[in-house]
């Protein structure tokens, strides 16, 4: 029995061929469904993003949660590997909050799903979230990108809920006219499966929406550190 980490489970090499479990092959045939088109997130973090990501891996969707590779920073700025997003049916958070209306341009017919909380839960989930910037103060890639995003490296009440409010202000001003193809979707109330398949044309998986935290979140939720702050 061989295990190779770019491949979810075990499989058995018999005759020069490799036998997939029946469950394996399943699950391989699912996510190599073509897509009829790519599904872009832009909510905030903190928003039920990791939870939306897992969803649309369930239902078959190439997915990327948080792209970081996808960012290049350049003597110019900030800049959006497009060319690489073209492998991915759906990607999520921060570098694509910073780039959705490029990705718009980049992907016509494009849908987007705008990922939301109650303002004051929000930041208190942001105060007590650990933001690299709390100990690294440098020139750092997340340190620019949250910058740009939310006007500080670190949170910030003040500058955070000023950011809540312009991004929201924004996306509903873009797609004012484009309702079809926004969902505004509040997940940490309870919204999913109901709400999110019928804006994809999916059919209801039989199972709960995933409730999910990032691995990033999850440590810093055992390992306090805001100490630091």
């Amino acid at each position: 029995m061989i295990s190779f980490p770019s491949i979810r489970g075990k499989f058995l090499r018999e005759k020069g061929s490799l036998s997939f479990s029946r469950k394996e092959q399943n699950e391989r045939e699912i996510t190599m469904i073509e897509k009829k088109h790519k599904v872009f997130c832009i909510g905030l973090s903190k928003t039920g993003t990791t939870s939306l990501t897992k969803a649309l891996k369930i239902l078959g969707y190439k997915t990327k949660h948080f792209p970081i590779r996808l960012l290049k920073y350049t003597e110019e700025g900030l800049k959006f590997d497009f060319a690489g997003a073209e492998k991915y049916d759906f990607l999520s958070d921060l570098p694509v909050v910073r780039f959705y209306k490029e990705l718009d341009k980049t992907f016509p017919g494009s849908r987007f799903i705008f990922t939301t909380r109650e303002l004051e839960e929000w930041l208190d989930s942001c105060n007590r979230h650990f933001w690299p910037g709390q100990i690294l103060k440098g020139d750092f890639w997340f340190n620019r990108l949250h910058k740009e995003i939310y006007g500080a490296i670190d949170y910030d009440e003040e500058k955070f809920r000023k950011a809540y409010k312009k991004h929201r202000q924004e996306v509903l001003s873009y797609f004012s006219k484009r309702e079809d193809d926004l969902l505004i979707i509040d997940i940490t109330d309870g919204e999913g499966w109901e709400k999110l398949c019928p804006f994809l044309d999916e059919s209801i998986p039989e199972r709960d929406f995933p409730e999910k935290d990032c691995l990033y979140s999850q440590i810093f939720k055992v390992f306090s550190i805001q100490q630091f702050r």
